[in-house]
């Protein structure tokens, strides 16, 4: 079968990539969360902040919301019943056709909910469900470096009942109406699948040349379409039993290495590691697993109690300030930058083994993915960071680029093997 390669401009120069700033606000964004010993961003009466330093965690100032939003480069491929993609970024973007005439670039995130007690955090919005730019957007078309979805020019659309509305502290939001439509996914073709088309949204989201919109792949059971839920696109391919194991899987690739998506099918062919299963809770809307061991270069240490979830839409690796310092306190030279927020370490110094469990299994961080990016002056900012006070891990690309992730949303289980790539 031909692969067929999809081309968009790069949002950076050759070399360069999204800042590790960006990357861990963003993750303040979406969690919510406050600093800790060492996290450097934290999220108070609803807006993102920096805080000024280790030992000093007054305000230093706000964080735009362009500055969270900008960070965007990747190239796209699609190959029969996987969607393949290629990524040097804080997102991963993949092409859905939507209704008769257009296909979009999709950010696929499976972090996509909404925190009990209802405080909002995320991207667009968090329904899990799908929501790409629309014809109804005010001066759509002057919008450029998006493909729009205009409900007008497919004959499958139809109007429902139904509107949604997100806001958040930063100044941005959205919202909009609920149409149903034909979608197709790789080659699952869902229809009647509800679309969240967006008639208002910011201009942090518009400038933002990353993605045409947003499909959640988290749980279903918050859904913020009033005045009912509608189904997410995975829930409707479960339930039109469309696809069978009712899985989609994951692999996140580096560099110029292809990745994929896949809906029903798991592919054995990626590492010769076994796929080994944890049960989930998702009583948050998560894809939420126990970690109560890690390791750092062969020595096992305890967690009790400790859980992760695992989020295709944050890049950084973010674990407690314990296992943090641990990691850092390894590396000769290694310090906390506090005017960027963060720990990095001389960029020629040796690199830990560091393993995260994920149920009773350890999984192994690929050294390549152990730095994040330039820190200047000879240092490199790591991929694994302070989680602040949140109360959880938050395993994001960072670890989940060294692992082959199975999502079974059928039988609520998470499956991860190892991978040697």
């Amino acid at each position: 079968m031909q692969l067929h390669k999809l081309v968009r401009p790069a949002r950076y120069p050759p070399g360069k990539g999204p800042s590790f700033y960006a990357a861990y606000a963003r993750a303040a964004r979406r969690y919510g969360f406050e600093t800790g010993k060492y996290a450097g961003f934290a999220k108070r009466n609803n807006v993102v902040v920096r805080v000024k330093g280790k030992h000093d965690k007054a305000t230093d100032h706000e964080v735009p919301a362009d500055s969270i939003q900008n960070v965007h480069q990747y190239g796209i491929y699609f190959h029969g019943a996987e969607l393949w993609l290629n990524v040097a970024s804080l997102e991963y973007v993949v092409p859905v056709k939507i209704g008769t005439r257009v296909t979009l670039n999709l950010d696929f995130d499976t972090g996509l909910s909404l925190r009990s007690g209802g405080t909002p955090f995320g991207l667009a919005h968090h329904d899990c469900n799908l929501t790409p730019h629309s014809s109804e957007l005010a001066h759509a078309k002057n919008y450029s470096g998006h493909t729009i979805y205009d409900h007008s020019k497919s004959s499958t659309a139809k109007k429902v009942t139904g509107t949604w509305n997100i806001s958040y502290g930063d100044g941005s939001s959205a919202s909009g109406d609920v149409y149903t439509d034909t979608v197709t996914v790789a080659d699952v073709v869902i229809q009647g699948q509800s679309v969240e088309l967006a008639k208002k949204l910011s201009p942090s989201f518009l400038q933002d040349g990353g993605n045409d919109g947003l499909l959640g792949l988290a749980w279903p059971a918050i859904n913020t379409v009033q005045p009912e839920p509608v189904a997410t696109p995975v829930e409707n391919m479960v339930n039109k039993k469309l696809i069978n194991p009712s899985v989609f899987t994951v692999k996140l690739s580096r560099g110029e290495e292809a990745g994929f998506y896949s809906f029903g099918f798991i592919d054995t062919s990626v590492t010769p590691h076994p796929i080994t299963y944890t049960d989930v809770d998702n009583s948050q809307g998560f894809w939420q697993v126990t970690s109560t061991s890690w390791l750092l270069n062969g020595s096992k240490k305890e967690r009790s109690e400790n859980t992760t979830i695992l989020d295709t839409g944050t890049t950084l690796c973010l674990v407690s300030d314990d296992v943090v310092e641990a990691i850092y306190e390894s590396i000769e030279g290694a310090q906390y930058d506090n005017q960027q927020g963060g720990w990095k370490y001389p960029s020629n110094a040796t690199i830990p083994e560091v393993s995260f469990a994920v149920g009773n299994t350890l999984y192994k961080v690929n050294a390549e993915d152990f730095g994040f990016g330039d820190a200047g002056d000879g240092f490199t900012f790591g991929g694994i960071q302070s989680r602040g006070d949140n109360p959880f891990d938050i395993f994001g690309d960072v670890f989940l680029k060294s692992v082959y992730v199975v999502f079974n949303q059928g039988e609520k289980t998470v499956g991860l093997a190892q991978r040697d790539d």
